[in-house]
């Protein structure tokens, strides 16, 4: 596809008309939105954003439990304290994904079950050295 490309370009005289280096940052992008409507990768890339941001969501947890002086809280009541008192949070489903990610990288620290009421509950384990918890998040980085 490459060769059919320069071909183009050539008999079209792109090269001459924008130059060399324009016409490369044209491909490029052109690359990368290809790259990018793939939903495998697209995925992967927001997953990978998604890691990125679990330290912060660690501390938001790790402080709501510890404020609460609990160790079990619905879902809700977790994601509700994460969105009102953090202004950078604003996606609800964000935050689920996060928190989907977090059981799924420390599940010795956070996991989750259905009470008889039919509600989500968020269990973390407080005996967990939060220092350990942050080196395992750093490593999935």
């Amino acid at each position: 596809m490459e060769k059919i490309n320069e071909e183009v370009s050539r008999s079209t005289g792109l090269d001459n008309l924008l130059g060399t280096e324009l016409v490369h940052l044209i491909k490029e992008n052109e690359k990368r939105v290809m790259e990018e409507q793939d939903s495998d990768l697209s995925r992967a890339k927001l997953r990978k954003r998604m890691i990125a941001c679990l330290p912060k969501m660690f501390d938001m947890v790790h402080l709501i439990f510890n404020s609460m002086k609990r160790s079990v809280a619905t879902k809700e009541e977790v994601i509700q304290k994460i969105t009102a008192n953090h202004i950078d949070v604003i996606d609800r489903r964000e935050t689920e994904e996060q928190l989907t990610l977090l059981k799924e990288l420390l599940p010795e620290w956070i996991s989750e079950v259905v009470a008889s009421s039919g509600d989500t509950l968020l269990r973390i384990n407080k005996l967990r050295s939060t220092d350990e918890l942050r080196k395992t998040l750093a490593q999935a980085i």
